[in-house]
């Protein structure tokens, strides 16, 4: 918990990640973002933010964000309840456990971190989804590789956005 509550700097952290998953939610669930899929598929926007507070601000505050931002997604589409929020709090986990610290961020491992990353979510929801008989391996092929690419491409801008608006808080804790 001491990793969340470090001082006054995190206050706005905690507003700028509920805006950016806000908007990410509103985004993902609009008809119109569907104009962006490119072979019936679109980025997880939700998780590409999941991702980036996991790396930046720690496992902690990214198993809470990608857990309450799982519930709204969950809320929002057909899915069962948890379908969506538990691979993105795992992902999270081992992100936020890896971190800044450990993966030092260039376009190339950016792009290979969110690859990975989709990829493992990809596998979790499969997995997850084969519970309640709606599984198909094919899914790998025509979503989950598809997804994790579109993910890869689209996180290097998104994380560069991100670091300008959590940069003082980045440069205190020593992350930039």
């Amino acid at each position: 918990i001491d990793e969340i509550t470090r001082g006054p700097g995190m206050i706005l952290v905690y507003v700028f990640s509920a805006i950016l998953l806000t908007l990410s939610l509103v985004i993902q669930g609009h008809t119109s973002f569907d104009v962006i899929r490119i072979a019936g598929v679109k980025p997880d926007l939700i998780f590409i933010v999941v991702v980036y507070l996991s790396y930046s601000f720690g496992s902690f505050y990214g198993e809470v964000t990608g857990f309450i931002s799982g519930l709204f997604h969950d809320a929002v589409s057909n899915s069962p309840l948890g379908l969506l929020t538990l691979p993105k709090v795992i992902v999270a986990f081992i992100v936020g456990r890896m971190g800044r610290s450990v993966v030092h961020g260039g376009i190339p491992t950016i792009l290979i971190l969110l690859f990975v990353a989709s990829l493992i979510k990809g596998v979790i929801t499969l997995i997850l989804a084969g519970l309640f008989h709606t599984a198909s391996i094919s899914a790998v092929f025509h979503v989950i590789i598809p997804e994790a690419f579109y993910n890869a491409l689209l996180a290097p801008p998104l994380f560069a956005l991100f670091d300008r608006l959590f940069e003082k808080e980045l440069e205190r804790e020593g992350n930039f």
